[in-house]
């Protein structure tokens, strides 16, 4: 991708906001400011960044504002905010009052999109939230040292089939599947809290697949595999991951990976 000279990120809860500054740097990204969403991000990003504002969530202005202050055209939106600060905990500006009254739809996407469009106005690009990170994106085929046998394969390959398909209806973009039979697909409750149900319900050795949308918006959505799903695939005593290939993120790769060698859980990245 075209390399910048200052880039802005947006950071919510979680290890990705450090794992996109710090291959932002790797890549000569010379200045970093980052709008830090209050309650979730990490005090310690004030410790990597060149320059940190602390912002709530709803406060566009405010963001756009001291991004701008900072000479930044670029950004990305990275690391999650709890979901419950969409009902409880938003603290939204003047700007983001009327951008929220002109929406038909109040949806994940409509929603996201409308912020990026607002930032866009104002003279700054919201980047793909895998800007960067390419070394650290699933690649195809075997991605650990655990060997999928027949079975893990057939289950793999019926798993994503399904997860493409509830994801195409905006339903979830994980599943869960044991032996050809459903056992849980991903509502607003989250990917970990699907694992843990549809393991609960198969009685382990279920295989989990997680994938993104058609026509999905990577700027701010990425199907992302930390160590928190890595905890979840072990409780549920999962046996094989799918993994849509180049446009799932690992978080702490290398350590995901041992972990997932370690729990005998085969990972599987896969490509439509």
């Amino acid at each position: 991708m075209k390399k910048t000279k200052q880039l802005g990120i947006i950071a919510g809860r979680g290890h990705y906001p450090f794992l996109m500054l710090r291959s932002a740097r790797k890549n000569e990204v010379e200045k970093i400011a980052v709008a830090a969403i209050q309650g979730d991000a990490s005090e310690e990003l004030e410790k990597e960044s060149d320059a940190l504002s602390w912002v709530y969530p709803g406060q566009i202005n405010r963001t756009i504002k001291f991004f701008q202050k900072q000479g930044i055209s670029e950004a990305v939106m990275v690391g999650q905010v709890k979901p419950s600060r969409l009902f409880t905990g938003l603290r939204p500006d003047l700007r983001t009052m009327l951008m929220l009254g002109k929406l038909k739809e109040r949806n994940a996407d409509s929603l996201f999109s409308a912020v990026c469009n607002e930032f866009q106005k104002s003279g700054i690009t919201i980047l793909s939230a895998i800007s960067y990170l390419d070394e650290h994106l699933a690649g195809e085929g075997q991605l650990n040292n655990i060997k999928a046998d027949k079975s893990r394969l057939q289950d793999a390959d019926y798993a994503f089939s399904v997860a493409k398909e509830v994801s195409r209806m905006d339903i979830g973009q994980s599943v869960v599947v044991k032996r050809g039979t459903i056992l849980a697909v991903e509502g607003f409750e989250g990917t970990d809290k699907a694992i843990l149900r549809g393991g609960e319900l198969g009685r382990g050795g279920v295989t989990v697949c997680k994938v993104t949308k058609p026509d999905h918006d990577m700027r701010f959505d990425v199907p992302c595999i930390g160590m928190r799903t890595v905890d979840s695939l072990i409780q549920a005593k999962a046996r094989t991951l799918v993994v849509e290939s180049k446009r799932t993120l690992f978080i702490e790769k290398e350590r995901v990976l041992e972990a997932l060698d370690k729990a005998k859980i085969a990972v599987i990245g896969k490509v439509i």
